[in-house]
Protein backbone atom coordinates (compact mmCIF):
# COMPACT_ATOMS: atom_id res chain seq x y z
CA UNK A 1 0.00 0.00 0.00
CA UNK A 2 1.28 3.81 -1.04
CA UNK A 3 2.36 5.85 1.97
CA UNK A 4 0.87 8.64 3.30
CA UNK A 5 -3.08 9.34 4.47
CA UNK A 6 -5.49 9.07 1.55
CA UNK A 7 -9.50 8.41 2.35
CA UNK A 8 -9.73 5.72 0.04
CA UNK A 9 -12.49 7.24 -1.80
CA UNK A 10 -13.18 9.80 0.58
CA UNK A 11 -17.16 10.56 0.90
CA UNK A 12 -17.65 8.11 -1.84
CA UNK A 13 -20.65 5.84 -0.74
CA UNK A 14 -21.57 4.03 -2.82
CA UNK A 15 -19.79 4.45 -6.50
CA UNK A 16 -17.34 3.94 -8.75
CA UNK A 17 -13.71 2.83 -8.38
CA UNK A 18 -11.08 5.77 -8.41
CA UNK A 19 -7.40 5.41 -9.90
CA UNK A 20 -5.42 8.56 -9.73
CA UNK A 21 -2.76 7.43 -12.51
CA UNK A 22 0.56 9.91 -11.65
CA UNK A 23 3.96 9.91 -12.17
CA UNK A 24 6.81 11.98 -13.66
CA UNK A 25 6.42 14.35 -16.60
CA UNK A 26 7.01 12.58 -19.29
CA UNK A 27 7.13 9.14 -17.91
CA UNK A 28 4.26 7.70 -19.88
CA UNK A 29 0.88 8.34 -18.30
CA UNK A 30 -0.80 9.65 -21.00
CA UNK A 31 -0.47 6.31 -22.80
CA UNK A 32 -1.27 4.03 -19.82
CA UNK A 33 -4.33 5.93 -19.55
CA UNK A 34 -4.87 5.39 -23.02
CA UNK A 35 -4.18 1.90 -22.65
CA UNK A 36 -7.14 1.56 -19.58
CA UNK A 37 -9.52 3.34 -21.88
CA UNK A 38 -9.52 0.91 -24.69
CA UNK A 39 -10.19 -1.55 -21.75
CA UNK A 40 -13.07 0.62 -20.81
CA UNK A 41 -12.06 3.07 -18.11
CA UNK A 42 -13.15 6.08 -17.58
CA UNK A 43 -10.60 8.81 -18.37
CA UNK A 44 -10.10 12.20 -16.83
CA UNK A 45 -7.14 14.21 -17.18
CA UNK A 46 -6.53 16.65 -14.76
CA UNK A 47 -4.31 18.98 -16.86
CA UNK A 48 -7.71 19.34 -19.26
CA UNK A 49 -9.25 20.53 -16.06
CA UNK A 50 -7.42 22.69 -15.23
CA UNK A 51 -7.06 24.19 -19.05
CA UNK A 52 -10.79 24.97 -18.60
CA UNK A 53 -10.50 26.31 -15.04
CA UNK A 54 -8.41 29.12 -16.46
CA UNK A 55 -10.31 29.81 -19.09
CA UNK A 56 -11.36 33.62 -19.42
CA UNK A 57 -14.63 34.53 -16.93
CA UNK A 58 -13.90 31.66 -14.44
CA UNK A 59 -13.25 32.22 -10.57
CA UNK A 60 -10.09 30.28 -11.67
CA UNK A 61 -9.33 33.15 -14.45
CA UNK A 62 -9.28 35.58 -11.78
CA UNK A 63 -7.74 34.62 -9.02
CA UNK A 64 -4.37 33.59 -11.26
CA UNK A 65 -4.24 37.55 -12.94
CA UNK A 66 -4.98 39.17 -9.19
CA UNK A 67 -2.38 36.62 -7.73
CA UNK A 68 0.25 37.08 -11.16
CA UNK A 69 -1.17 39.93 -12.94
CA UNK A 70 -1.63 40.75 -16.54
CA UNK A 71 1.56 39.51 -17.54
CA UNK A 72 0.42 36.00 -17.83
CA UNK A 73 -1.75 36.94 -20.34
CA UNK A 74 -1.58 36.92 -23.83
CA UNK A 75 -2.91 39.04 -26.62
CA UNK A 76 -6.72 37.68 -26.71
CA UNK A 77 -6.69 38.01 -22.71
CA UNK A 78 -7.09 34.48 -22.33
CA UNK A 79 -4.20 32.79 -19.97
CA UNK A 80 -0.53 31.82 -21.16
CA UNK A 81 0.17 29.19 -20.41
CA UNK A 82 3.50 29.18 -21.45
CA UNK A 83 3.75 32.38 -19.45
CA UNK A 84 2.04 31.48 -16.83
CA UNK A 85 4.82 28.73 -16.58
CA UNK A 86 7.66 30.41 -16.88
CA UNK A 87 6.37 32.61 -14.41
CA UNK A 88 5.66 29.62 -11.51
CA UNK A 89 8.15 27.15 -11.97
CA UNK A 90 11.28 28.79 -11.24
CA UNK A 91 10.05 29.83 -7.90
CA UNK A 92 8.54 27.10 -5.46
CA UNK A 93 6.12 29.49 -3.68
CA UNK A 94 4.53 30.63 -6.52
CA UNK A 95 4.24 27.44 -7.67
CA UNK A 96 2.45 26.61 -4.51
CA UNK A 97 0.43 29.27 -4.54
CA UNK A 98 -1.05 29.01 -8.26
CA UNK A 99 -1.30 25.12 -6.74
CA UNK A 100 -3.85 26.43 -3.95
CA UNK A 101 -5.93 28.30 -6.54
CA UNK A 102 -6.42 25.62 -9.11
CA UNK A 103 -6.36 21.79 -6.75
CA UNK A 104 -9.84 22.59 -5.23
CA UNK A 105 -11.08 23.56 -8.51
CA UNK A 106 -9.75 20.21 -9.51
CA UNK A 107 -11.21 17.78 -7.03
CA UNK A 108 -14.66 19.34 -7.29
CA UNK A 109 -14.95 18.23 -11.00
CA UNK A 110 -13.44 14.78 -10.06
CA UNK A 111 -16.01 14.65 -7.20
CA UNK A 112 -18.69 15.20 -9.67
CA UNK A 113 -18.09 12.76 -12.49
CA UNK A 114 -17.52 10.43 -9.97
CA UNK A 115 -21.12 10.81 -8.93
CA UNK A 116 -22.60 10.31 -12.66
CA UNK A 117 -20.57 6.73 -12.75
CA UNK A 118 -22.11 3.04 -11.46
CA UNK A 119 -20.48 1.12 -8.74
CA UNK A 120 -18.72 -1.25 -10.96
CA UNK A 121 -17.23 1.61 -13.36
CA UNK A 122 -13.46 2.51 -12.93
CA UNK A 123 -12.67 6.10 -13.03
CA UNK A 124 -9.18 7.11 -13.64
CA UNK A 125 -7.83 10.55 -13.11
CA UNK A 126 -4.41 11.34 -15.06
CA UNK A 127 -2.97 14.02 -12.76
CA UNK A 128 0.85 14.66 -12.27
CA UNK A 129 0.27 16.45 -9.05
CA UNK A 130 -1.88 13.97 -7.81
CA UNK A 131 0.57 12.86 -4.64
CA UNK A 132 1.06 16.78 -4.15
CA UNK A 133 -2.72 17.81 -4.11
CA UNK A 134 -5.62 16.18 -1.92
CA UNK A 135 -6.36 15.01 -5.00
CA UNK A 136 -5.55 11.80 -3.54
CA UNK A 137 -7.73 11.71 -0.81
CA UNK A 138 -10.35 10.59 -3.70
CA UNK A 139 -8.73 7.48 -4.74
CA UNK A 140 -9.00 3.87 -4.28
CA UNK A 141 -5.67 2.98 -5.61
CA UNK A 142 -2.77 5.36 -6.66
CA UNK A 143 -1.00 4.21 -9.86
CA UNK A 144 2.49 5.81 -10.49
CA UNK A 145 4.19 5.45 -13.94
CA UNK A 146 7.54 5.62 -13.88
CA UNK A 147 10.78 5.42 -16.79
CA UNK A 148 14.37 6.35 -16.90
CA UNK A 149 15.10 9.93 -16.49
CA UNK A 150 16.79 10.69 -19.79
CA UNK A 151 13.82 8.61 -21.41
CA UNK A 152 11.93 11.21 -19.84
CA UNK A 153 14.15 14.19 -20.93
CA UNK A 154 14.22 12.84 -24.16
CA UNK A 155 10.32 13.11 -24.51
CA UNK A 156 10.05 16.41 -23.23
CA UNK A 157 12.87 17.97 -25.85
CA UNK A 158 10.36 16.45 -28.47
CA UNK A 159 7.44 18.22 -27.24
CA UNK A 160 9.41 20.96 -27.48
CA UNK A 161 10.68 22.19 -24.32
CA UNK A 162 14.42 23.36 -23.95
CA UNK A 163 16.79 21.05 -22.12
CA UNK A 164 17.17 22.99 -19.02
CA UNK A 165 13.51 23.73 -18.74
CA UNK A 166 12.28 20.34 -19.01
CA UNK A 167 15.37 19.57 -15.84
CA UNK A 168 14.03 22.27 -14.16
CA UNK A 169 10.45 20.53 -14.06
CA UNK A 170 11.51 17.29 -13.02
CA UNK A 171 13.80 19.05 -10.24
CA UNK A 172 9.91 20.59 -9.14
CA UNK A 173 8.26 17.38 -9.18
CA UNK A 174 8.65 13.76 -6.46
CA UNK A 175 12.01 11.88 -6.61
CA UNK A 176 11.57 8.92 -7.76
CA UNK A 177 11.83 6.97 -4.10
CA UNK A 178 9.06 9.27 -3.20
CA UNK A 179 6.91 8.28 -5.95
CA UNK A 180 7.82 4.44 -5.36
CA UNK A 181 6.60 4.93 -1.67
CA UNK A 182 3.50 6.26 -2.34
CA UNK A 183 2.40 3.66 -5.13
CA UNK A 184 -0.50 1.48 -4.71
CA UNK A 185 0.48 -0.05 -8.03
CA UNK A 186 3.94 0.74 -9.43
CA UNK A 187 3.94 0.55 -13.35
CA UNK A 188 7.94 1.04 -15.18
CA UNK A 189 7.85 2.28 -18.83
CA UNK A 190 10.83 1.00 -19.70
CA UNK A 191 8.68 -1.86 -21.22
CA UNK A 192 8.23 -2.42 -25.00
CA UNK A 193 4.55 -1.54 -25.83
CA UNK A 194 3.07 -5.36 -25.56
CA UNK A 195 4.52 -5.63 -22.20
CA UNK A 196 3.12 -2.21 -21.09
CA UNK A 197 0.27 -3.32 -22.16
CA UNK A 198 0.25 -6.74 -20.43
CA UNK A 199 1.17 -5.39 -17.24
CA UNK A 200 -2.18 -2.72 -17.22
CA UNK A 201 -4.05 -5.41 -18.78
CA UNK A 202 -3.27 -7.52 -15.51
CA UNK A 203 -3.78 -4.67 -13.18
CA UNK A 204 -6.89 -4.17 -14.64
CA UNK A 205 -8.28 -7.56 -14.36
CA UNK A 206 -7.69 -7.69 -10.71
CA UNK A 207 -9.13 -4.12 -10.10
CA UNK A 208 -12.29 -5.03 -12.09
CA UNK A 209 -12.71 -8.48 -10.64
CA UNK A 210 -12.85 -6.27 -7.02
CA UNK A 211 -15.10 -4.02 -8.33
CA UNK A 212 -17.87 -6.77 -9.97
CA UNK A 213 -17.31 -8.35 -6.03
CA UNK A 214 -18.83 -5.15 -4.42
CA UNK A 215 -22.13 -6.26 -5.97
CA UNK A 216 -24.72 -5.20 -8.63
CA UNK A 217 -24.40 -1.90 -9.73
CA UNK A 218 -27.97 -0.09 -9.85
CA UNK A 219 -29.49 0.76 -13.08
CA UNK A 220 -28.20 3.81 -15.04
Amino acid sequence: MGEGERGRGEDRGVSATVVGLTGPIGAGKTTVAGLLRELGAKVLDADAIVHDEQSRGTLGYTAIVQTFGTKVLGEDKEIDRKKLAEEVFADPNKLATLERILHPRVIARILEARKMLRERDVLVVEAIKLLESGLRNVCDEVWVVLAPREAMLERLEKRGLPRAEAELRLRNQYSEEQYRKAADVLIENGLDRDQLKTRVGAEWSRLTSAARGRGPSPAP
